[in-house]
């Protein structure tokens, strides 16, 4: 992409008034449309980027494609407010979208090319520690910057903070100059990085506020995970959005000395950095790298495959109307509430827990999976004479059969 954009600066000293394709510059236009227009190099960069998002409309289902076009229309509105009229920002947004847009959610799932060698152990001992100060970097080291909240969900824990982990699938092409990435994320998350044949990636930073892992690196990259909520500590942990960017310069300039070159931010877990690619391109990954060194199997899956594994394991069972009968009849007895006779109503049911049909019953001393946030909550019963369980019941509720009361955030008795 860099050298689209040099190209393009080379086009502007030679611009003339021109007509941009995919809007008419005859009609009321803003300061930036009026821009594009008198500009050969943002006509050509305008009429690519409609061809191309147009053509990625074509491939979607009428659900996705109504998302599409609602982040276009995001794009378009932080196009005119961040370059209004500077011709440099305009040519550098336009390019980056394009290459957003060139790539297709497909591109990096079908990557399976693999390195054939098994690593050693030691190899993946992350440095504690925050810099790079023992490494030399090649003079025309390129620093690319990406990330966003969080990546897709998987059904693993890196860490204990009782959030769900995620995971980004990054593939970096650049065959011309060698890589430096800085990776962020709040969620704890797995950057698995791919790349082409010709591509050197000479270091990765990966921060956030919960743990961070770095998966599929060849061996002698170094590599430097930061969080909020483990040692070390940086300082700089921060999720990379629009939000964060005046922090990523400091950053770069401390750890690579030098600024960050494109920033990009990760659209369903997925990032591309440096040339276009398609999904021909063959990449590599280090298979011996993988998330399995870094999960801790002490911890249950997430969500509902970390339910399904504790019942399978005889750790809990899944609730029956009798057991949501059961707290009913006994919170209404503790109670007691001076409440009148309902017509053909009971009024035991008044303290009955909602949602009982998606409930457990923990039978023994547990840890409650991550992940158990909105349409993932249910209801926790728990048995007489068992520990209070460990972890974050998320947006679930526990009734504690020993104490008689509930726990979380949607208890109401």
């Amino acid at each position: 992409m860099k050298f689209l954009i040099l190209n393009l600066l080379l086009l502007l000293a030679f611009s003339a008034k021109t007509q941009a394709a995919s809007f008419d510059c005859s009609a009321k236009l803003n300061m930036t449309e009026k821009t594009i227009c008198s500009n050969t190099a943002l006509n050509t960069l305008d009429e690519q980027l409609s061809k191309l998002y147009f053509l990625r409309l074509k491939e979607l289902s009428e659900a996705d494609k109504t998302v599409k076009i609602s982040h276009q229309r995001a794009w378009l509105r932080d196009r005119n407010r961040r370059c209004e009229s500077n011709i440099n920002c305009l040519v550098t947004t336009y390019a980056s979208r394009i290459e957003e847009l060139s790539l297709p959610i497909e591109k990096i799932n079908k990557v399976s090319a693999k390195f054939s060698h098994e690593p050693k152990l030691e190899s993946f001992k992350v440095e504690k520690k925050c810099s790079f100060s023992d490494v030399t970097f090649p003079p025309n080291l390129i620093v690319y910057a990406g990330g966003a909240y969080s990546g897709y969900k998987v059904n693993v824990q890196i860490d204990q903070s009782g959030h769900q982990t995620t995971k980004f699938n990054v593939a970096v092409n650049s065959p011309d100059a060698p890589v430096a990435l800085i990776l962020g994320a709040y969620e704890p998350s797995i950057w698995d990085i791919k790349w082409t044949e010709k591509t050197k990636i000479s270091a990765v930073y990966a921060s956030g506020y919960h743990r961070q892992v770095v998966t599929g690196l060849p061996n002698n990259v170094p590599v430097i995970t930061s969080s909020s909520r483990q040692t070390p500590n940086c300082k700089s942990n921060f999720y990379i959005s629009d939000k964060s960017l005046n922090k990523l310069n400091p950053l770069s300039k401390r750890l690579f000395d030098k600024k960050v070159t494109l920033v990009t931010f990760a659209q369903k877990g997925k990032l591309g950095f440096g040339e276009a690619f398609n999904t021909k391109t063959e990449f590599y990954t280090n298979s011996g790298n993988a998330i399995k060194r870094h999960i801790d199997p002490s911890l249950p899956l997430a969500g509902k495959k970390g339910l399904e594994q504790l019942v399978s394991e005889g750790f809990m069972r899944k609730a029956t109307k009798e057991d949501s009968d059961r707290w009913a009849k006994l919170k209404f007895n503790i109670l007691k509430e001076d409440l009148p006779p309902v017509s053909g109503g009971n009024l035991e049911s008044r303290y009955r827990p909602k949602f009982s049909a998606t409930g457990y019953v923990i039978l023994k001393e547990v840890r409650i999976p991550a992940g158990l946030f909105g349409a993932h909550r249910t209801n926790f019963f728990l048995e007489n004479g068992v520990p209070f369980p460990e972890g974050n019941l998320g947006h679930s509720n526990l009734y504690d059969f020993n104490t008689m009361k509930c726990h979380g955030s949607l208890c109401k008795y």
